[in-house]
């Protein structure tokens, strides 16, 4: 008797203190040293404890079961119950959440950028009701990219005459608006690139020069700002959103506007150590001067305009929208 007594409390001492309710997975291509990935690791610990331990989160990290560029595919189709996503890098489809965030060129302030944005996302569900199969839980909003160059600040737009700037396409009209060739190809050709000087420059953040190793490869930094918008980035798949009861599913939400601040202060970390590594390294920095950055800002306007109609001719209110984002910057 004493023995299956014995035998008895060792195997209830070896159970956990509680079984969840909601085993749940969550996938990410970032690592959890990412400033991403490292928000998702303190927001996974808040889901848990304020569900009482009834849900429970296992993260797969770096890509192990979802992409950037077709997250929200994934995610709708089931490859994992919570995941990391981004519409923006999408191809096609999810149209204003992949087009909009352009509209919000000339914003310096992140913060602002965000708060728009929310407005924004209240006001008009289409930004929802693209994302049919998902249900969002949380929002990035990029911090502001400059111009990372080889061998000369830029302090005027005439400074751009000639060079041949790593870009994504959004920045490329603006650049050749003032003699400058936007260049695409993958940030993993860059460092090269730059280094044997077949580009003069970079549109990347303050990190880059850390995250990246650009500070062995650049000399200066001149703050021309590009700015981010925001977007979705994290999400439920929708059928287990359905399958949680109301009381989880309020965690979630309520814990959207912790994640989103908390991955942008993570990242706004990041920026400031990248430029503290840059000025170790050596890099001079400038700052732009206001009129420059807006006389810069208004060549972005006739493409983003022509964006807002083609949204318009979709049934969608890219005008509408547009105009409302453009408002808010205080033009």
């Amino acid at each position: 008797m004493l023995r299956t007594t014995i035998i008895a409390t060792l195997c209830i001492s070896a159970l956990p203190a509680w079984a969840a309710d909601f085993n749940l997975t969550y996938a990410s291509p970032y690592t959890e040293t990412h400033p991403y990935g490292a928000a998702d690791a303190e927001w996974i610990a808040r889901i848990e404890e304020q569900s009482g331990g009834r849900v429970e989160i296992t993260p797969y990290w770096g890509g192990a079961l979802v992409t950037s560029r077709e997250g929200v595919d994934e995610l709708a189709a089931g490859v994992a119950d919570v995941s990391y996503i981004a519409p923006i890098y999408a191809r096609s489809g999810y149209d204003m959440n992949r087009l909009v965030p352009g509209m919000f060129y000339g914003y310096t302030d992140p913060e602002k950028v965000l708060d728009v944005y929310m407005d924004l996302v209240e006001e008009f569900p289409v930004f929802g009701e693209e994302l049919n199969g998902v249900h969002v839980v949380g929002y990035n909003v990029g911090t502001p990219m400059h111009l990372l160059l080889r061998d000369a600040p830029v302090e005027t737009l005439d400074d751009l005459q000639g060079l041949r700037i790593r870009s994504a396409v959004d920045f490329i009209g603006p650049l050749a608006a003032f003699g400058a060739e936007g260049v695409t190809m993958p940030m993993t050709e860059t460092y090269p690139s730059l280094e044997k000087g077949v580009v003069d420059g970079v549109i990347a953040p303050y990190e880059a020069l850390k995250s990246l190793s650009f500070a062995e490869v650049v000399n200066f930094y001149s703050e021309l700002p590009h700015s981010r918008g925001a977007y979705p980035s994290r999400a439920v798949n929708g059928d287990v959103w359905a399958s949680l009861p109301e009381d989880i599913q309020q965690v979630f939400d309520d814990n959207a506007e912790w994640l989103s601040l908390r991955t942008l202060e993570l990242a706004q970390e990041a920026e400031d150590a990248g430029r503290e590594y840059g000025l170790e390294q050596g890099v001079q920095f400038n700052a732009v001067a206001p009129e420059v950055v807006a006389e810069y800002s208004e060549t972005f306007a006739p493409a983003i305009r022509t964006v807002a109609e083609q949204l318009d001719a979709m049934g969608k209110p890219g005008t509408e929208v547009h105009e409302a984002i453009r408002a808010a910057s205080g033009e």
